[in-house]
């Protein structure tokens, strides 16, 4: 019964042996009896997935601030924003995107800049724009366009802030965030 049970057993190992030579020759190998050369292929597939990298100021802050110094009455023209003690503030807008997709660079000034109870719009600010951006002025929208872009790649520029000094305002430090999204469908 032993003896009858490790035939049984071996010749299990053998056919199992068989049919996983059998299996080893299938989709990606090759034999060359007697010698010679084999060859097989290796397919290969690399997935780059939608990258967006959006960069205003300088590298080595989180958030960029603009400063104005408003030391003239109102009329008498606009005043020049300050960044880190330059006037321009670098921008890079750089998208891996699928052919031909659109890149769309938004701004949310919705929300006026504030000092105490009294507030300032931000359609006061406007910019003007280096390389491969447009200036405008800020709509005070949650979603305003500021530029469309097709295709990968990567966009750099500098933006110039100033604020239109022709209304009075109470006196204080009016502080406010406009946030930029840079974005695909």
């Amino acid at each position: 019964m032993l003896r009858n049970l490790r035939v049984k057993t071996l010749s299990f190992l053998v056919i199992a042996a068989i049919f996983s030579y059998v299996d080893s020759a299938g989709a990606g190998s090759d034999r060359a009896p007697g010698g010679g050369a084999c060859s097989v292929d290796l397919d290969f597939e690399i997935q780059i997935q939608t990258i967006m990298f959006l960069q205003l100021g300088d590298t080595e802050s989180e958030v960029e601030s603009i400063e104005f110094v408003v030391n003239d009455l109102p009329g008498t023209g606009v005043v020049s924003g300050s960044s880190s003690g330059a006037s321009s503030v670098p921008v890079r807008a750089t998208a891996v995107v699928p052919p031909g997709q659109i890149i769309n660079l938004i701004a949310d000034s919705s929300t006026a800049l504030t000092s105490g109870i009294s507030t300032i719009r931000f359609d006061q600010v406007s910019w003007t724009a280096t390389g491969d951006f447009m200036g405008n002025v800020f709509d005070n929208e949650l979603s305003q366009q500021l530029d469309q872009f097709k295709g990968s790649g990567s966009r750099c520029g500098k933006y110039e802030f100033f604020y239109n000094n022709d209304t009075y305002y109470p006196a204080g430090t009016y502080a406010g965030t406009v946030t930029y999204t840079l974005s695909s469908p």
